[in-house]
């Protein structure tokens, strides 16, 4: 006489707790390299922000004989990115000061990051076009060019 089988439906316990196991795994792994990315990202996009800033900047200079700040490049149209001409972008945030002893020959932009300011890129611009940058602190004119 034979005993009648049950099936089974479903997973066990310990087939489940290993699924999870690796899950975890896998996002033990892939976080890391996710934030590294999109820090990645966002400091590109800072630095094609200051160049823009720059071109505005020689753009702006040639039609008025001076510098501008952030809402004199979008008035005039040099910048038409409403997030940069509002200062942050890409989780930066952006700074243009005109130098007021010597507006037509000396301006500073920087980016902040808004976020992780003590590990992520801080970068440094003047009117020379030289593009610098610091890890963890404001960079400044003696930081090193990127």
């Amino acid at each position: 006489m034979q005993l009648p089988r049950h099936s089974q439906n479903g997973f066990s316990l310990i087939e489940l707790l290993i699924v999870v196991a690796i899950i975890g795994i896998l996002a033990a792994l892939a976080i890391p390299n996710y934030l590294h990315a999109r820090q990645s990202a966002s400091a590109s996009s800072a630095i094609s922000s200051l160049r823009l800033i720059h071109s505005s900047q020689a753009a702006y200079r040639t039609l008025h004989g001076v510098y501008g700040d952030l809402s004199a490049l979008g008035n005039d149209g040099l910048i038409n990115d409403p997030s940069l001409v509002a200062g942050y972008k890409s989780h930066y945030t952006f700074t243009v000061t005109v130098d007021q002893t010597d507006p037509a020959n000396k301006y500073e932009a920087k980016a902040t990051p808004a976020h992780a300011p003590t590990i992520w890129h801080h970068f440094y611009l003047d009117a020379s076009g030289v593009i610098r940058y610091a890890v963890g602190t404001p960079a400044t004119s003696s930081s090193p060019p990127i």
